[in-house]
């Protein structure tokens, strides 16, 4: 029953966040409260891509629901990380266009992305893993698994 509420909850949090930063960034837009379109576009990228996060968790929790599986559960938890990683550079590096950082700040924000690439790595390694320990299971890796994606 948790597992219903808390599906339900993400549900309406993915919804909120799409919902109201399209409105804010539209109010932006129409009433030049924004310092700049690239900033309040970055901002709103940030939020679209935090609502795809949420909604990954959600099918996170269906699989988990449905299938009861701990391969495809541990996968989409897998993939929640990959994204997760993902939009921290792509917003790393559209923001230190935007504002040029100084030379610390910018190998502070190297080093941070380089920290983030190696976890990337890791991710993908446990994905690689999780397939080739399925496909000696026996499961023939050509078929479809009960989550499509």
């Amino acid at each position: 029953m948790a597992h219903y509420l808390v599906a339900v909850l993400l549900l309406l949090l993915a919804v909120g966040v799409l919902v109201v930063s399209t409105g804010n960034f539209i109010a932006d837009l129409a009433t030049g409260h924004y310092h700049s379109f690239a900033q309040s576009a970055l901002d709103y990228l940030s939020d679209l891509l935090f609502g795809v996060i949420v909604l990954e968790l959600l099918s996170t929790i269906i699989t988990y629901i449905t299938a009861r599986k701990l391969e495809s559960t541990i996968k989409d938890f897998l993939v929640v990380g990959l994204i997760s990683c993902v939009r921290k550079i792509l917003l790393t590096g559209a923001q230190s266009s935007i504002t040029r950082p100084t030379t610390a700040e910018f190998v502070q924000e190297s080093i941070g992305s380089l920290i983030t690439i190696g976890g990337i790595c890791l991710l993908v390694g446990a994905l690689l893993l999780l397939d080739r320990r399925k496909q000696d299971a026996g499961s023939d890796p050509c078929l479809p698994d009960h989550h499509a994606d």
